[in-house]
């Protein structure tokens, strides 16, 4: 039975969430807690805790025989180069042997917008399409895309890397240092509640509801480059549905999908936009453990 177990991993800014899944997606065991800060191998050895916590949960000869790791950055092999949010992953770490020594199981990296993407396609929202784009809004930005039934992965494996997308091209040429023009510096969950003087995106998105000016301000800013993103994506790749996800979304989907869409709708091409859906997730935190797991599996060939 353990040989049909899967486990993938979510590392994230602000959380790690793993979990435990048969070879059809159905959930068995899962875990998140906080990222650790203290350093990069604190969250090894979380990941590691997180997903001994899980196997245990799953109940005795559940030890999966791959584990998929969903890494916000550029990866090498088993080995992370840059990861930006993630304290202590920004110099080169490794991370895959030490786990797949404490667990007996087979570690393999993947872009973690390729793990949302896959995920919701395998599982969620995109079940059945075979062209897919899917925006991930959390503590940073990312993204993936499916074009006809594949995963493009992109020639260094970060295709889809959305965050890193121009919003406003004077002010990221202006502020290269600290560039305040991309997508990631204006969207994202830490750049809501910056522009709207909160100390979380939950607040920005409780003051932007109860009326306060600057919150809505930095809302409907954040609304409308992800709009502006969206339907040049939809134009570049003809998708059948663009999916919207992560907590930044989830948390506040009312407020931005509204604008999202009205910009998706009047600005794409057209003959795209007409027909396009555009969704938020389906499988919620789930989504990239779950589609990190289906990449380790395809990677070992047991699909």
């Amino acid at each position: 039975m353990a040989s049909h177990l899967l486990a993938g991993v979510d590392v994230g800014g602000t959380k790690i969430a793993v979990g435990i899944t048969d070879t059809t997606g159905r959930l068995i065991a899962a875990r998140r807690e906080s990222t650790a800060i203290e350093s990069g191998d604190h969250v090894i050895s979380q990941i590691i805790s997180l997903l001994a916590a899980a196997i245990n949960d799953a109940g005795a000869g559940a030890a999966p025989s791959v584990i998929g790791i969903a890494v916000p950055g550029a990866f090498e092999q088993t080995s992370v180069l840059w990861a930006p949010n993630i304290i202590g992953w920004q110099h080169g770490i490794e991370i895959g042997r030490p786990i797949a020594t404490a667990l007996g199981a087979t570690v393999s990296l993947h872009y973690d917008g390729h793990a949302w993407v896959v995920g919701e396609w395998w599982r969620g929202a995109a079940r059945g399409a075979r062209n897919v784009a899917l925006i991930a809004v959390g503590t940073g930005i990312g993204g993936g895309i499916i074009l006809d039934g594949r995963l493009h992965r992109g020639r260094v494996g970060v295709a889809g890397a959305v965050g890193w997308w121009v919003a406003d091209w004077r002010q990221a040429a202006s502020e290269r240092r600290r560039p305040d023009g991309w997508l990631e510096s204006v969207a994202s969950g830490p750049a809501i509640a910056r522009a709207a003087y909160r100390a979380t995106p939950e607040e920005a998105f409780r003051a932007a509801r109860e009326g306060d000016s600057a919150a809505q301000m930095a809302v409907r800013r954040a609304a409308e480059v992800l709009g502006v993103a969206a339907a040049n994506i939809a134009t570049l790749t003809d998708p059948e549905i663009i999916v919207l996800a992560g907590g930044v979304i989830a948390g506040g989907a009312d407020l931005l999908l509204p604008r999202i869409r009205e910009i998706v709708s009047s600005e794409a091409q057209p003959q795209i936009a007409s027909g396009l859906r555009v969704v938020t997730a389906e499988l919620g935190e789930d989504a990239a453990w779950l589609g990190a797991a289906r990449l380790a599996q395809l990677q070992e060939g047991d699909a």
